[in-house]
């Protein structure tokens, strides 16, 4: 992956989680220009789920910490996180995000890819 697409790919999930603030029904945000970078709104999903374990295993180590930071930083992270997280609860409430909703950004809903897509396994809990 090039730079740009990084920097491309890094820029739209933070317009997700811009989204996903502002409206915390759980809908995952999408748009078509996003395929390129992603593939599907399942592949976007995959990526936002990635991240949130990425900054749980980055900023949270009760060994290091204790317990009472840790749950702190936990905290912390699920009211800063909050409309991703409602949008990752939502999708592994469903068939592995098969029937979740997709808001498209311009307000209409996207329909689903057919595409089989992994159930996720482990991680952080959600709730």
């Amino acid at each position: 992956m090039t730079w740009q697409e990084t920097h491309n790919r890094t820029r739209i999930i933070r317009e997700v989680e811009a989204a996903a603030a502002v409206d915390m029904t759980g809908a995952l945000p999408w748009r078509e220009e996003w395929a390129p970078f992603f593939g599907s709104p399942e592949g976007l999903l995959t990526a936002l789920r990635s991240r949130w374990n990425r900054m749980c295993e980055a900023q949270l180590d009760v060994r290091s910490t204790g317990e009472d930071a840790f749950a702190d930083t936990l905290a912390e992270l699920r009211r800063t996180h909050a409309g991703i997280l409602a949008i990752l609860r939502k999708a592994s409430e469903t068939e592995a995000g098969a029937d979740a909703k997709v808001l498209a950004l311009t307000g209409a809903p996207v329909a689903q890819t057919s595409r089989k897509s992994r159930r996720f396994r482990g991680g952080p809990v959600f709730s």
